[in-house]
């Protein structure tokens, strides 16, 4: 077929047309739409990979290491990057590096089906023995295995991390963004079908390491603390035990430990309750060392004086047709004797006589039914009811009295006996010493807030020297110390079981503060469950005594004897 002339210029026009609009665009994008295209081109060849920044340590404030992090490596897998003809082949080169056999590793890379971490906490070494590989979907990348080198050693307070380095318990998780920091992104370059290479690795942001937190913990006193709860828990049985030891003036916490411990290191050795902090989440009634701030109030509203006498005859009282029984029959006592003796029925007389509304305030202020702050998770505000016509029934203020209907925290109870110690004010605990960063320059120095004033010093002054009396001449003897004047109270509690207390149920405790006149340290210990012997005299007193002799020599204290200046 012959092409007529008009037809051939009519194609020619057609196709010279197609080809200016092909050059026309081809100019529009190489030389307007350039950056835009280039751009594109690198979202395809690139990846932004975060890389995790070095977990900062937690130490005392004695420089002892608890939780740090060593250079570790992960080794990652991408099955579907990997012919599966490949595999078995794999498997049995990956094997020997992750301490598996190939039919171990070849189960792992069937339950997935994309990126993956095959082993982690590595040595570095098996990066150049991956490399060798040289298989696609197959790499290495950096790890931090997070190490607590001193085992069960202040464990609740430490706490751990899970797999991922995220911390699960004690400050590792109260302070994990602190200990995260952040993570670094890296720029990675891809080939023709988007799989990473190890060419042209840049830093696209630069991350920043965990800042290194400092407790005011100090590991001789956190030794002393759980040394003496040990050798209680072994003499009486038990079903844990806590302390505190706490300076009264600003808070600071320089022991705080929590029995039985853990070893963040091997968590699957140890039954789950052990993870949680007694000291902080366990709330128990207080008992009788709850008596002393029923004297407070009463002191506080002018009710009595320190010199007042309380009518404690009887074996017990009557009250709202129950009869509550007394230790025994003591007669009239001077104030300062109803808590040597821990007398029940002065207690509740003075509860009684005490407007229930000043009762309620009282015990509101010195921090009961809130949680403290201290920086530590899962923390328990304890149990109280505020003054209410339903909360409140006739019973309630006698209940007061003894330690019941109410339920504390071991560092709640050390807050409330500072206020004694310091002469009035509610301190604000804290585990925080300092915040440092990767060159140790300090970024955060704690300081404590403005204390709350709670009592007139007359009041906490005459409280004290009323606890005084407890250790010299009544229930708290075995905490006494040779040549130094202790302040303190004790406490059998029985516990709630079903809505009821039963026998063989009990919380010994011993709270106090020394050496007075001018204490520096409030000490609290708490057993729950003493199986030899349930009275706090003879299971929470001793370990108070104990370990108080112990610290006033730690802390260089001289003790005074009796005819020499």
């Amino acid at each position: 077929m012959t092409l007529s002339p008009r037809r051939f210029w009519l194609l020619l026009a057609s196709l010279l047309f197609a080809a200016a609009v092909v050059v026309t665009r081809l100019a529009y994008v190489q030389l307007v739409q350039h950056d835009l295209w280039l751009a594109e081109a690198e979202k395809q060849q690139e990846t932004l990979v975060p890389v995790d920044a070095p977990r900062g340590t937690v130490s005392t404030r004695d420089g002892i290491l608890l939780a740090g992090s060593v250079e570790k490596v992960a080794i990652y897998l991408n099955p579907k990057r990997i012919p599966q003809e490949r595999w078995s082949w794999v498997a049995e080169q990956l094997a020997p590096l992750v301490s598996r056999t190939p039919q171990q590793v070849l189960a792992e890379m069937g339950r997935h089906r994309g990126f993956f971490y095959l082993a982690r906490g590595l040595s570095p070494d098996v990066v150049e023995l991956v490399a060798r590989l040289h298989l696609r979907g197959v790499g290495t990348l950096p790890w931090q295995q997070r190490v607590y080198p001193m085992g069960t050693f202040a464990a609740p307070v430490v706490g751990f991390v899970d797999a991922s380095g995220k911390g699960q318990a004690g400050v590792e998780a109260s302070c994990q963004n602190l200990l995260s920091g952040e993570p670094t992104l890296v720029r990675l370059s891809r080939d023709g079908k988007r799989v990473p290479t190890r060419l042209d690795e840049q830093t696209e942001k630069p991350g920043r390491p965990g800042y290194h937190l400092v407790l005011t913990l100090d590991a001789r006193v956190q030794w002393i603390l759980e040394e003496e709860l040990t050798r209680t828990l072994e003499e009486v049985g038990g079903r844990g035990a806590a302390a505190v030891a706490m300076d009264p003036h600003t808070g600071e916490i320089l022991g705080l430990a929590s029995l039985p411990s853990f070893d963040p290191q091997n968590l699957g050795e140890y039954p789950k309750e052990t993870w949680h902090h007694r000291a902080v989440q366990t709330v128990l009634e207080p008992g009788s060392t709850f008596k002393p701030f029923v004297v407070a109030a009463a002191l506080q509203k002018g009710v009595v004086r320190p010199d007042s006498l309380v009518d404690c005859s009887g074996g017990g009282v009557q009250v709202a047709g129950f009869f509550i029984r007394d230790h025994a029959r003591y007669g009239v006592l001077p104030l300062p004797q109803v808590l040597a003796f821990s007398s029940n029925a002065g207690a509740i007389r003075l509860a009684l006589r005490t407007p229930p509304a000043t009762l309620d305030e009282t015990i509101q202020a010195f921090g009961f039914g809130k949680a403290t702050g201290v920086e530590l998770p899962a923390e328990s505000p304890g149990l109280y009811r505020p003054l209410s016509p339903q909360s409140w029934s006739a019973l309630t203020p006698a209940g007061l009295a003894l330690g019941q209907e109410i339920s504390v925290t071991v560092v709640q109870l050390a807050r409330a006996y500072a206020v004694f110690a310091n002469g009035g004010l509610l301190v604000q605990p804290t585990i925080i010493h300092q915040v440092r960063d990767s060159t140790g320059n300090t970024v955060v120095s704690r300081r404590p807030p403005p204390a709350r004033r709670v009592v007139t010093p007359e009041v906490a002054e005459a409280v004290a020297s009323m606890l005084e009396q407890v250790v010299t001449q009544g229930t708290g003897k075995a905490a006494h110390v040779v040549g130094f004047r202790v302040a303190g109270k004790t406490g059998t509690a029985q516990k709630a079981v079903a809505g009821s207390y039963k026998s063989g149920h009990h919380a010994a405790w011993f709270a106090g503060f020394f050496p007075q006149p001018k204490p520096s340290l409030v000490l609290v210990v708490c057993v729950d469950e003493p199986k030899a012997t349930f009275w706090a005299a003879e299971v929470a007193a001793p370990a108070f005594g104990r370990m108080a002799t112990r610290l006033l020599q730690l802390f260089g204290h001289a003790p005074k004897v009796e005819g020499f200046a």
